[in-house]
């Protein structure tokens, strides 16, 4: 073969293809993919509904067109998150799947490339079946983020032995792990702000719906403030996360807990009644627990409910991949490699990890149709 060769076939992969082969349609394109379809994590993104996108995203337009052009009608929700119509994530694999069918793109599934080399000739790529050869080589091959839908990092190796570096890896948007027992809250939701500190400083604050589990805490809110918990050099997930904690607001609107609390004592409610619809009766048994008869405390605890993280949930949970092959060692308009000519990245190999909320697909997809580009070119 003398063409176009793309590993891994998710979103920027398949986005990748169709692009490459809408600008260099005499060109060969074949997409090797480990798993025994395309598109297999795609489908269970946004709970099944596929969060495309974000109007907050600045290309978002261009991934409306690009939809567009292959039959997929999209709906954006007040707050910003573009979804396909029919809010079915099969959906749209099953249009990127027919289009890449309807423009001769080849994918060979169960593929699971084992070595890239570059050669005077162009980059012979060697997989579980075969090999080829081929001018321009894509590595679209995802992070480590979901493994048993075929994210496990191989990607990293071959951008190693094709030259690059890759930043250190971490999962992202995902539970964290606490060293409090908060077995006894499982199951309980509450409306919060959440706040990351680190020996003292707050680095970030979301807010949202935090849930508790038999770990620790979960939810959207604390998925984005995943992201910013960082492990110094030389330590690991297992000793690195000394200094951080995470304070939760349970009552945002309310700015003076201690005065709400003293109003309705002067209004003769017991004291062990005092968080009485307040928050969930579990989390009042905490805090209660934790403060006793004390209403400084008592408000404290509720403006400022404290955990420490011992660990992030890890691969299996993590949405997306902190980490990857840094962005100065790419040109960021055509995804070619500055150290290999020839060689391309797209989609979570890259060092880049956004929020909850169509952030990451919208990278998946934006840098996708930017190498498709530079592929054909």
């Amino acid at each position: 073969m003398s063409g176009i060769c793309i590993i891994g076939g998710g979103a920027s992969g398949m986005a990748a293809a169709i692009t490459a082969k809408k600008y260099a349609p005499d060109r060969t394109v074949i997409i090797l993919e480990k798993m025994k379809e395309p598109g297999r994590k795609l489908k269970a993104t946004g709970n099944g509904r596929c969060n495309l996108s974000n109007a907050e995203c600045d290309g978002y337009i261009r991934i409306l067109d690009f939809f567009g052009g292959i039959g997929v009608m999209t709906r954006t929700e007040e707050s910003g998150r573009i979804y396909p119509y029919s809010e079915d994530a099969a959906d749209v694999v099953e249009a990127l799947r027919g289009q890449l069918k309807d423009m001769g793109v080849r994918t060979v599934c169960h593929a699971e490339v084992t070595a890239a080399e570059k050669t005077a000739d162009g980059f012979q790529v060697s997989w579980n079946g075969g090999r080829l050869l081929a001018d321009r080589l894509l590595i679209a091959s995802g992070g480590k983020a979901g493994p048993k839908f075929g994210s496990t990092g191989d990607g990293y190796r071959l951008a190693r032995g094709l030259g690059h570096t890759v930043t250190r890896l971490a999962p992202a948007l995902t539970a964290v792990e606490t060293r409090e027992n908060l077995r006894g809250l499982s199951g309980v939701r509450e409306k919060c702000v959440v706040r990351l500190l680190r020996q003292g400083s707050v680095l970030c604050e979301e807010r949202g719906e935090i849930q508790f589990t038999d770990y620790g805490i979960s939810g959207i809110c604390v998925f984005n403030l995943s992201r910013f918990l960082e492990l110094p050099e030389g330590r690991s997930r297992k000793d690195g996360f000394d200094g951080y904690e995470i304070r939760v607001d349970l009552l945002p609107e309310i700015q003076d807990a201690e005065a709400l609390l003293a109003r309705r004592a002067g209004t003769g409610v017991p004291a062990d009644r005092l968080l009485c619809s307040l928050i969930k009766r579990p989390l009042a048994r905490e805090i209660s627990a934790r403060a006793g008869d004390n209403l400084p405390e008592l408000a404290r605890q509720l403006k400022e409910f404290t955990v420490h993280p011992a660990d992030l949930r890890g691969w299996q949970y993590a949405q997306v991949t902190r980490g990857g092959v840094p962005y100065s060692e790419i040109d960021p308009e055509t995804m070619e490699s500055r150290l290999c000519p020839g060689l391309f990245f797209a989609g979570e190999i890259l060092d880049y990890d956004g929020p909850c909320g169509g952030y990451n697909l919208q990278h998946a997809w934006e840098t996708g149709i930017r190498a498709g580009k530079g592929l054909a070119g």
